[in-house]
């Protein structure tokens, strides 16, 4: 029997998803896992996401355009080689971000947590005036939100997973202007990404709860981001990937 060892780090789990270890280190990691089912539990649901973008994404990471896609399906307007690329992030274990880190339970919701959340449910439920700058004016809206938040701003291209933009809007937050984006899918689903400066550089996901919605949030060397919803754990941290691999790329669709 293989005796587990002490020294697995974060970094070998995200190698064992993504299959990408020795024959010996994958032995050593399969043990630890053996003896510590919450990193067995956490690693099995990565495995599963990874299984789950690979399916959904294996249409635009070959070489040529699907001959048929319907008029409606939001991959017809995709660049191809953005898409793969965007596939290609997202199931690329290594990526920052990839495996939650150990403390990726449900947090407090405070800072920028409680900020999106409260957001959410202001504007989620407004029929008649969701955001202040919609769709239609997606340029303005990149425009208006750079100059106010103070950094280079592009708005995420979410049609590969099936949302479209509604608009967005600049809000207060306690310590820098904050915007949120808002998205909603063919069946009026809404979320919304919350985003401000101020962040900690740390690409790492992080998950929070309230009993009507979920959040994962993560940030880079210019904004903080929050992403909210209320839909399924897995659905949610997929579209986080996505963003997170459009905002960390210059050459994404705007």
């Amino acid at each position: 029997m293989t005796r587990a060892p002490k020294d697995i780090r974060e970094e070998d789990l995200v190698a064992y998803v993504d299959d990408a270890l020795t024959p010996d280190r994958r032995s050593q990691v399969e043990a630890y896992l053996n003896d510590t089912p919450e990193a067995a539990h956490r690693v099995e649901a990565d495995m599963a996401i990874a299984r789950d973008l690979r399916r959904a994404f294996a249409g635009l990471v070959s070489d040529q355009q699907p001959a048929a896609l319907p008029a409606t399906d939001p991959r017809k307007h995709m660049p191809l080689a953005w898409a793969a690329s965007v596939a290609m992030a997202l199931m690329i274990g290594g990526a920052a971000g990839w495996v939650l880190r150990p403390d990726a339970v449900p947090q407090p919701t405070s800072g920028l947590v409680a900020e999106a959340f409260a957001a959410h449910r202001t504007f989620v439920v407004e029929v008649a005036h969701p955001v202040e700058v919609g769709a239609e004016n997606k340029g303005h809206l990149a425009t208006w939100l750079t100059n106010r938040l103070g950094r280079p701003f592009a708005i995420p291209d979410l049609r590969v997973a099936g949302l479209s933009l509604v608009g967005g809007r600049l809000l207060p937050s306690p310590t820098e202007p904050a915007a949120q984006l808002m998205y909603e899918d063919g069946n009026g689903q809404r979320l919304t990404l919350y985003l401000r400066r101020g962040s900690e550089g740390d690409p790492s996901f992080r998950f929070a709860e309230t009993a009507t919605e979920q959040a994962f949030y993560w940030s880079d060397t210019e904004f903080a981001y929050a992403l909210t919803g209320a839909l399924p754990r897995a659905r949610l941290l997929e579209i986080a990937h996505l963003l997170q691999a459009q905002f960390e790329d210059p050459g994404a669709p705007t």
